[in-house]
């Protein structure tokens, strides 16, 4: 097993006081330290919270690369199977991990579903086109732009990768699709939260979902707040939303 790039990008576990639990499921190139003050509000509320590590996720670019959505999947099941004997168990996902979300809801039998910033469609449309640019373009990092614009206390949190190999990309986009495909078939409660600014998701993204998901779904806008929306400063309001949706089903 691959080093972790930092303690923080472990897999955590809270347990809780209510019988319930929600999977709060990173997205791609993510690490479960994205979660940590979700995860710390609703264990607060009496949830256990439990947000796995994907796999190829928290290490390096290189472990990633070997690594594609069916592993992705495993990841997520096998922490959901951990909590089946709670009550109820409630899916969350920020970006590629609210699509794990949806297509993992009806085959675990989740209560609810929230999806954060998840996409269906993306800002940067070269990303349709790496399943056949990854033959010429094997890896893509990102400008070092310094530190994002958020509070102190979330920078350790943050733990990007510098960039993405190709090769991981396929996957992404069979998710967007399956997740259309589930959302369609799931009659739940949900919850679509999606920033009007997201730097990476087209927020018409939200749109859809929320159609989709049918006359159980709720929609949130954040009017400020980053692709990484967990750790911005309208985190509140997504703890508050999420909370509401859990205890509301």
């Amino acid at each position: 097993m691959a080093d972790l790039m930092d303690p923080l990008a472990a897999a955590f576990r809270l347990d809780g006081t209510n019988g319930e639990a929600v999977v709060l499921i990173h997205g791609y190139t993510g690490v479960p330290a994205h979660f940590r003050p979700l995860g710390h509000e609703l264990n607060a509320a009496g949830f256990t919270v439990i947000a796995p590590r994907l796999a190829g996720h928290g290490t390096s670019m290189e472990d990633m690369a070997t690594t594609r959505a069916r592993d992705w999947l495993a990841s997520a099941r096998e922490s959901i199977a951990a909590v089946a004997d709670h009550d109820r168990v409630h899916l969350a996902g920020l970006s590629m991990g609210g699509l794990i979300s949806l297509v993992l809801a009806k085959e675990t039998g989740a209560a609810s579903v929230t999806t954060i910033n998840s996409p269906v469609i993306v800002r940067d449309k070269k990303l349709y086109a790496t399943p056949v640019a990854r033959w010429y373009i094997k890896k893509v990092e990102w400008p070092d732009e310094g530190l994002p614009d958020i509070d102190d206390e979330m920078v350790q949190y943050w733990l990007p990768y510098p960039g993405f190999y190709t090769s991981t990309t396929g996957g992404l986009l069979s998710l967007m699709r399956r997740a259309l495909f589930a959302a369609r078939r799931l009659d739940i409660p949900s919850l679509v939260i999606q920033s009007r600014v997201d730097e990476t998701v087209d927020p018409r993204s939200a749109k859809v979902l929320h159609r989709l998901l049918g006359d159980e779904s709720r929609l949130v806008w954040l009017e400020a707040s980053l692709h990484n929306a967990t750790l911005d400063r309208e985190r509140d309001k997504i703890s508050a939303a999420v909370l509401a949706r859990v205890t509301d089903v």
